[in-house]
């Protein structure tokens, strides 16, 4: 079925969070020789110029899933994302969402003893494709897969106990929008587990994201430099575990609906 372009294909995020922490890492060995200077001239935003078609984007993604899992590989080994995706993916429970699914890395860190049933949507047919073949990784946890936009999903309201994201909203065409109707889809009680990339806590690092992100864009379908917290906040979710990595590049992201209620 035809699904209106929003969201993005999950491995091909991943590989970009990789890639983002060794221009981090770069961009930090720089940093310490450069004058003070320097750093303020690249840290200025990104050219006001745009970026590829959402449809550009997606040919990305679906030209990059078939190798996608043997490209990454290396990338996540040795900066360290394998763990962190299985220690956030390991908290999930009940019945969990996860969007923008790709290629089904994920698929083997869930925890059967703890999660009834995974919804996975991406808008890539050719990562759902590759997912579909990892099935067997989550026996016996029931699996269904949809083809669909995360800005604009057709579950009812408070759906979900758990919704997962990994290097995602680096990709959604429309951020905001689709942490939104995460938050609309899960359950009063439920978390939302990110693991994302984007803007540095590092002034020159920053401005090696912000003056690459055209080009990052235009080859792997994600922008590099976006405020993750800020974005998820915009979206009236609470942030209650907060962790950053990599001169501040890779998020993660405990969330839930609202503030907690406090005990009296």
């Amino acid at each position: 079925p035809h699904v209106a372009a929003s969201s993005a294909a999950g491995p091909v995020r991943m590989a970009t969070a990789a890639r983002g922490v060794a221009i981090a890492a770069g961009a930090a060995g720089a940093g310490c020789i450069l004058a003070f200077g320097a750093t303020k001239l690249l840290s200025s935003p990104p050219e006001d110029k745009p970026c590829p078609t959402e449809r550009a984007r997606r040919d990305v993604f679906d030209g990059a899933a078939k190798k996608w899992d043997e490209t990454v590989r290396f990338d996540e080994l040795i900066s360290g994302i394998g763990r962190q995706r299985r220690r956030l993916v390991q908290r999930a429970k009940g019945d969990v969402l996860e969007v923008a699914v790709g290629s089904g890395r994920n698929f083997s860190y869930y925890n059967s003893a703890k999660v009834t049933s995974l919804t996975a949507v991406d808008f890539s047919r050719t990562m759902l494709e590759v997912a579909h073949a990892k099935r067997k990784d989550l026996l016996p946890i029931e699996l269904r897969l949809k083809l669909a936009s995360t800005q604009k999903m057709d579950f009812e309201d408070c759906s979900f106990d758990t919704i997962v994201d990994t290097f995602g909203i680096c990709s959604f065409e429309l951020p905001v929008e689709a942490l939104k109707e995460m938050r609309r889809v899960l359950k009063e009680d439920g978390q939302i587990l990110l693991l994302e990339h984007g803007a540095s806590t590092w002034e020159f690092v920053q401005g090696f994201l912000n003056g690459s992100v055209h080009r990052h864009v235009g080859k792997y379908g994600c922008y590099p430099n976006r405020d993750i917290e800020k974005l998820v906040q915009e979206a009236g979710l609470h942030i209650l575990v907060n962790e950053r990595k990599h001169f501040g590049t890779t998020y993660y992201l405990v969330c839930t609906r609202n503030p907690p209620v406090d005990d009296e």
